[in-house]
């Protein structure tokens, strides 16, 4: 019972926490690469263990006040729960680098950029761009899959997140952290040309 109320207690602060570092990451309540780190990083293999614990003894004393508590439904339990460990780690190790990788190679071989439809496209150079930087009065603009877009809500002095500066490609950097419907937000400015 003690294992059982402590995986409750650390998954109520665990999820406190999850939502908190979620806001900081998009809303700027806390420092956002802490957030970051945070959100993408620890908490979330926090939440999945104590779920696991905390469900898997519930589960346990549900069983055994039903007087069905034997050797099958132990190794049932067991089963089920390895199942979601190990899909959880597959999403949390694979997916999203997969997902990253089929959407690149299928821009690749389209050799078309995914833009949304936009009247007179500027053409960009990456010294073009890097005038672009958010300083002095610039407009902070990035590129990403070839497509750049003013993402100056999200650059404070030209810098986002404490990591990226604007004016440059940052496809890769984007990729780390984000996911592609994102950019929906943001205008298209133009494509950029190497």
């Amino acid at each position: 019972m003690k294992i059982y109320r402590l995986s409750a207690f650390v998954l109520l602060i665990a999820l406190i926490l999850y939502i908190l570092s979620g806001y900081g990451m998009t809303k700027g309540l806390i420092d956002q690469q802490n957030a970051r780190w945070l959100h993408l990083n620890l908490l979330p293999v926090i939440l999945v263990i104590a779920f696991t614990c905390h469900v898997g003894l519930a589960m346990r004393i549900t069983f055994i006040r039903w007087q069905l508590w034997n050797k099958f439904t132990a190794v049932f339990l067991i089963l089920v729960f390895a199942a979601f460990l190990a899909g959880f780690g597959y999403i949390e190790l694979y997916y999203q680098q997969l997902t990253y990788n089929e959407d690149a190679n299928e821009a690749d071989d389209d050799n078309v950029a995914v833009t949304p439809a936009t009247p007179a496209v500027k053409i960009f150079t990456v010294q073009e761009l890097a005038k672009y930087n958010g300083l002095n009065g610039q407009p902070a603009y990035a590129a990403v899959d070839g497509v750049v877009y003013d993402l100056s809500p999200v650059f404070q002095n030209g810098i986002h997140a404490n990591l990226y500066t604007a004016g440059q490609e940052l496809t890769d950097a984007f990729y780390s952290k984000h996911m592609k419907e994102i950019l929906n937000k943001f205008p298209v400015v133009g494509t950029l040309v190497k």
